[in-house]
């Protein structure tokens, strides 16, 4: 995934910096936790204070659109977005799979079949 920065403008009014970009992928479309997580990288700043907008892409194209808001503050942030946005640029925890109810559940199945080979 690479990301190219097409417009970058500093807008003071609302404290913060408004960016327009391409982002050229081969594979899959990337997440938007991806996607955050590369541009806090390319621009040097937190997490918290970047705010993705929208990411368009055309049908059959591996270009994506994005626009992305880096605020001054994490509070100036949350007094100009709307709560549905600042929720959804949250960051995803990640799930951990456990192994053992698979194993419980084949062996459940194991004793069952052994139960029915007995009557």
């Amino acid at each position: 995934m690479d990301i190219e920065i097409i417009k970058e403008r500093e807008n003071s009014l609302l404290d913060r910096k408004e960016i327009t970009f391409n982002i050229s992928n081969t594979g899959a479309t990337p997440s938007r936790d991806e996607v955050k997580n590369k541009l806090v990288a390319m621009l040097n700043s937190q997490y918290e204070l970047l705010v993705l907008g929208n990411l368009t892409t055309e049908y059959g194209s591996h270009e994506i659109t994005g626009y992305a808001k880096i605020y001054s503050d994490a509070a100036r942030a949350a007094e100009v977005e709307n709560k549905y946005v600042i929720e959804r640029n949250k960051s995803k925890p990640v799930e951990e799979v456990e192994e053992e109810p698979v194993k419980e559940a084949v062996e459940e199945k194991a004793s069952d079949e052994a139960e029915a080979t007995e009557e």
